[in-house]
């Protein structure tokens, strides 16, 4: 497996030279040293695409919070140029909810008590898939904004191919077991790779779980705004819930200033059409797009923005039988229309 060092460095703003002496000018022009963070990672890398991919480590990794998967957290998709993907609010806090996650990081049951929850006994564990397992605490109900303790330290077997990688992790806690795959594979000649997840329930309890992705995605670092325009195959324009700058019209949706707030809706209920699991996100200033195809369902199609990232979230339900395994999967297309500017 191939290893690269990838550095958490703070912005930094830069006097132009024209506004100060030329003493000022220079000292401002020194780039000002930062402490160096180092996340284990790794590249997968075509003539089309290059993924940088954090790497789960207990102990080094760039996420080790208790609500998203550690999973092949892809830190950027660099294409003819551009690129997309980008820490979603980099605060060298890795077990922080939000902080140090970034690309299409899923999280499996963000409003359910999750397998185990509801039986546990403060101090017990309970499960997270693509977590762990975890201690309950004290509280009144789950919540996926609290940080929870280890119960176990997680496990994570990581495979690496020419052009894909595969992350593994085995959990068993008491009736509640499952082997978690997820899969990352690039295409061959284009910029597009696909991610196949497969969940094994090797417990003695059905499984019956929520799973989104919340697809954190920038391009080319431009903060959320107008240059942004978000495609879905279906009607939008009548949210069954909305908050924040949004606007919908027809089957997209519009971001008509830059972003000071955050945007969030819930677009639609469920589908019994896989074609409904479809988004495209556009750049009308740099001309590139982002398509996500996902091949089932959804339940609820959510979307969320702020100023670091758009992101569509379709919601899947995944039911899994005692001995039994449910795959999905999803499909990431890159595209440029138009030259730079």
């Amino acid at each position: 497996m191939r290893m690269s060092r990838w550095l958490c460095l703070a912005a930094g703003a830069l006097a132009a030279a024209s506004c100060v002496g030329p003493a000022r000018a220079e000292e401002a022009a020194k780039p000002k040293e930062q402490p160096k963070v180092e996340y284990p990672q790794t590249t997968l890398a075509t003539d089309a695409l290059k993924l940088t991919i954090a790497l789960p480590d207990a102990e080094k990794g760039f996420y080790r919070g208790t609500r998203f998967a550690w999973s092949g957290v892809i830190l950027s998709a660099e294409f003819d140029g551009h690129r997309v993907f980008a820490p979603f609010r980099a605060s060298g806090d890795p077990a922080g909810h939000d902080n140090n996650i970034a690309g299409p990081a899923e999280e499996f049951d963000l409003e359910n008590p999750p397998p185990g929850y509801a039986e546990a006994k403060v101090g017990e564990p309970f499960v997270k898939i693509g977590v762990g397992v975890l201690e309950k605490p004290k509280e009144e109900k789950y919540g996926f904004w609290n940080t929870y303790k280890f119960a176990q330290t997680p496990q994570w077997k990581v495979t690496q191919e020419k052009n894909a990688i595969e992350f593994r992790q085995a959990v068993t806690s008491g009736d509640w077991g499952y082997v978690y795959t997820k899969r990352i594979a690039l295409a061959s000649g284009k910029p597009t790779f696909t991610i196949v997840y497969a969940l094994k329930n090797t417990g003695r309890k059905a499984i019956d779980t929520l799973q989104y992705c919340h697809n954190f995605t920038i391009i080319d670092g431009d903060p959320v705004g107008p240059d942004y325009v978000i495609h879905f195959p279906f009607d939008v324009s009548k949210p069954l819930e909305a908050r924040g700058s949004g606007e919908y019209k027809g089957k997209a949706i519009i971001i008509p200033s830059a972003l000071t707030d955050s945007i969030w809706a819930i677009l639609r209920g469920p589908t019994d059409k896989a074609a409904d699991n479809f988004v495209t996100i556009t750049n009308t200033r740099w001309g590139v797009a982002v398509r996500i195809l996902g091949d089932q369902p959804f339940v609820q199609m959510r979307f969320y923005a702020e100023k670091t990232a758009v992101c569509p979230e379709p919601f899947l339900r995944i039911k899994v039988a005692p001995g039994e395994e449910k795959t999905w999967r999803s499909e990431y297309a890159m595209s440029v229309h138009q030259e730079k500017p």
